[in-house]
C-alpha cells in the first residue's frame, strides 16, 4: 500500500509495546486500527496491512507473526482464497482462513443447514437451519475478524462459471463431497493457474493433497464417471463424523498459507493419508 500522508505517524503514535515476550514487536490494538480506518478513510484491512509492512503487529494478528512473520501476515492480508464448499470441512476451513488474516475469502455453495449438519458444520446450530451457508459462513466469520471481505456464490461451483471465481484468487481449497466435481475443480483450477488444495473425508480417515497446476493430481487416483450421475464419495458410506473434517481443513488451511506466503514445504505431488482409527498414516505419490 503507497504512502498515506500522516498515518505512519497515527499508528507509530498509538502502537506500544503490549505484552511480555512480545517486546520486540510495537503493537496496535482493534481500537487503534479502527480509529486510523476512520480518520483516513481506509478499510481495516487496508490500515492491518499498512502496519505490518512498517514493522507494526495489529494485535490480532501477533501470534500468528511468530509463524509466518510480519511481511508474511501482510501478504496473508492482501490474498483472495477460493473456497468450493461450506460444509463439515468448508465451514472450518473458512473461520480458519478469517483467523490467519487472508484477506478476501470467496465461498461457493448451493445448500442450506439442515439438522443432519449439527453434528460436525462449524456454524450449524439451531437457529441456522434452513438458511443458506455462504451467508451464515459469511456472517460468523466478519464478526471473527473486520479485515477479511468475504464473496458469497449460493450456487454450484461447475464448469460454467468456475472460470469467473478463479480469475482473481490466489488458491483454492477443495471441500466438496464428490469425485466428478472435484475433478472439474482440478481441471478448472489448472486453466487458471491456481494452485488447488484437496482435501476428503471418510469415516474416521481424510486425505490431503496440494495440486499445482499442470500436475496429474486426483486425475490417476479417482474412477473415472459413469455417466449415471455424480459418483459420491465413500464418505455416503462410512459416514461424517465431528472430528476428521476438521482435522482435514486445518490441514489443509496450513497447505494454503504455506502457498499463499511462499514458505514451508508443501503436499506437493503426494497424498497426505491419515485414519484415526488405527493410526494409519502414509504419503501416496501422485
Amino acid at each position: 500500500m503507497d504512502e498515506v500522508p500522516g498515518l505512519l505517524e497515527s499508528l507509530q503514535e498509538a502502537a506500544a509495546p503490549r505484552e511480555e515476550g512480545c517486546e520486540q514487536y510495537r503493537c496496535l490494538t482493534l481500537d487503534d486500527v479502527s480509529a486510523a480506518a476512520a480518520r483516513y478513510g481506509l478499510a481495516t484491512r487496508q490500515v492491518s496491512a499498512y502496519a505490518l509492512e512498517r514493522g507494526l503487529a495489529p494485535l490480532r494478528y501477533l501470534k500468528n507473526v511468530g509463524t509466518v512473520g510480519l511481511a508474511g501476515q501482510a501478504k496473508l492480508l492482501e490474498s483472495r482464497a477460493l473456497l468450493v464448499g461450506a460444509g463439515g470441512i468448508g465451514g472450518t476451513a473458512a473461520e480458519l482462513l478469517a483467523r490467519m488474516g487472508v484477506g478476501t475469502i470467496v465461498i461457493a455453495d448451493p445448500d442450506t443447514y439442515d439438522e443432519t449438519n449439527l453434528n460436525r458444520q462449524t456454524f450449524a446450530c439451531a437457529g441456522a437451519l434452513g438458511r443458506w451457508k455462504v451467508d451464515v459462513t459469511a456472517e460468523r466469520l466478519l464478526e471473527i475478524n473486520c479485515d477479511v471481505d468475504v464473496v458469497r456464490h449460493p450456487i454450484v461451483a461447475g464448469r460454467n462459471n468456475l472460470p469467473d471465481m478463479l480469475a482473481a484468487v490466489d488458491v483454492v481449497i477443495d471441500a466438496l463431497d464428490n469425485i466428478d466435481d472435484r475433478l472439474v475443480l482440478q481441471r478448472a483450477c489448472a486453466d487458471a493457474g491456481v494452485v488447488m488444495v484437496h482435501g476428503a473425508i471418510a469415516g474416521t480417515a481424510l486425505q490431503v493433497a496440494t495440486i499445482y497446476p499442470g500436475e496429474a493430481g486426483l486425475e490417476g487416483m479417482l474412477p473415472p464417471a459413469t455417466g449415471k450421475g455424480k459418483a459420491q464419495g465413500v464418505e455416503v458410506e462410512t459416514g461424517n463424523p465431528a472430528t476428521t473434517p476438521v482435522l482435514a481443513a486445518v490441514i489443509q488451511v496450513q497447505e494454503a498459507v504455506k502457498v499463499l506466503t511462499g514458505t514451508g514445504t508443501t503436499l506437493r505431488g503426494k497424498m497426505l493419508y491419515l485414519d484415526l482409527e488405527d493410526w494409519t498414516f502414509e504419503f501416496i505419490e501422485l
